[in-house]
C-alpha cells in the first residue's frame, strides 16, 4: 500500500533513511530541517508518500515545492505505486541513484515530456588532498551583499546549469532559507565573485557538495577546486564525509575532484521534465 506521510510517522521514516543514509541524503536533510508535513512557503518542504509492505516502510516518494522529486525504495514493489502518483504530479526534476531512478523513468517516458537526461557519478571523499589558490579570497554568503550573491547565483543557474527560469528572488530564498551547516561559499578575485559552491544538504554522517560554478572567463584556474577543497575541510572538521555528483563527461571536473581525493561510489541520474 502507499499513503501520505505525516509528522507522526517520523520514527519509521528516520529508521528507513538511516538504513539508506548515502542514497537519501536530500531526504534526510530536508526532513531534519524542514519537517515531514508540507509548508508551501518553504521551497524544501513537500508532500511525502510512503510505500509499505507487510506494515514496514519500504520506499519514500517526495514531491518538493522547489520542483524536484527524489524517490527511494528498497523494494521494487514500490515502482508501480510510485509511477501512478508521479503520472499525476507536476515536477521539474527527477533525480537519484541510477538503479532507483531508471526503472521509474522507463515507466514515465511515454506519459511525461522528458527534457535533458544527465548521466552523473556520485563521489565520496575519505582522504582529502587539500588545494588552495593564493589570488582569491573565499567567503560565505552571509559575509557578502545578498543582492550581488543572488545575481551571481542566477548567472550560475543560467550559464552553468542551463536553467532559464532562475530569478534573483528565488536565489535569495536559496541563500536565506539555508540551515546553519549548509555553507554557500564564493571565491572573490579583485572584489568580484568568480566561483561558487555549496553544501546542498547534510546528515549526521555526510554532507553533499553542489552548485559548483566558475564564471566562463575565469575557468581553468583552480578557483572552484579551491572552493570545493575549503568546503571539504569544513565538512571533515564537523566529523562528516564530503560527497558530490558530477557529470561523467565533464572530464576537467572529474579530474579536479579526483585530485582532491574523491572516489567513485555509484551511478547517478538527473532527468529534467
Amino acid at each position: 500500500m502507499i499513503r501520505k506521510l505525516f509528522e507522526i510517522d517520523r520514527k519509521i521514516v528516520e529508521e528507513y533513511l538511516k538504513r539508506n543514509h548515502i542514497e537519501t541524503t536530500f531526504l534526510i536533510g530536508n526532513i531534519k530541517y524542514f519537517g515531514i508535513e508540507n509548508n508551501k512557503e518553504l521551497r524544501r518542504c513537500g508532500d511525502y508518500y510512503g510505500y509499505f509492505e507487510k506494515g514496514e516502510l519500504k520506499g519514500i516518494l517526495p514531491f518538493y515545492n522547489l520542483g524536484s522529486c527524489i524517490p527511494h525504495y528498497e523494494s521494487e514493489g514500490a515502482i508501480p505505486y510510485f509511477v501512478e502518483l508521479m503520472k499525476d504530479r507536476e515536477f521539474k526534476y527527477l533525480l537519484g541513484m541510477r538503479r532507483v531512478i531508471e526503472p521509474l523513468y522507463n515507466n514515465l517516458k511515454d506519459v511525461k515530456s522528458i527534457g535533458n537526461i544527465s548521466d552523473d557519478a556520485y563521489y565520496i571523499n575519505k582522504n582529502l588532498i587539500e588545494f588552495q589558490c593564493k589570488d582569491i579570497e573565499i567567503k560565505n554568503y552571509y559575509e557578502l551583499d545578498l543582492d550581488l550573491a543572488a545575481e551571481f547565483l542566477v548567472e550560475a543557474s543560467q550559464i552553468g546549469f542551463g536553467r532559464d527560469d532562475a530569478s534573483v528572488e528565488e536565489a535569495k530564498k536559496t541563500l536565506v532559507q539555508r540551515p546553519v551547516e549548509e555553507d554557500y561559499l564564493f571565491a572573490i578575485k579583485d572584489g568580484k565573485m568568480v566561483a561558487t559552491a555549496c553544501i546542498q544538504t547534510t546528515t549526521d554522517e555526510i554532507s553533499q557538495i553542489g552548485g559548483v560554478y566558475t564564471t566562463p572567463k575565469e575557468r581553468g584556474k583552480g578557483y572552484c577546486k579551491a572552493v570545493v577543497s575549503e568546503l571539504c575541510k569544513i565538512i571533515i572538521e564537523r566529523g562528516k564525509i564530503p560527497t558530490l555528483m558530477v557529470r561523467k563527461n565533464n572530464t576537467p571536473a572529474v579530474k579536479a575532484y579526483e585530485s582532491l581525493g574523491f572516489e567513485f561510489y555509484d551511478d547517478y541520474m538527473i532527468i529534467e521534465l
